[in-house]
């Protein structure tokens, strides 16, 4: 269950951050926010990461 909420919670922000990144791209605007947006991509990565560790692990335990 929570390797699912993982992988749903991580995609949704990752996607969310990279319409931000776009947005800043495009715009030329390399402020704070650009920079929360690739920190939020990179935390997203790791949530869905963590989601793929503890689906092995709950189908190796099974």
């Amino acid at each position: 269950m929570l390797d699912r909420f993982l992988f749903v919670f991580g995609l949704v922000v990752f996607l969310i951050c990279v319409i931000f990144f776009v947005m800043n791209v495009f715009t030329q605007y390399y402020g704070l926010s650009f920079i929360l947006s690739v920190f939020g991509m990179l935390n997203a990565s790791i949530a869905i990461g963590v989601s793929e560790i503890l689906r092995a692990l709950q189908l190796k335990n099974k």
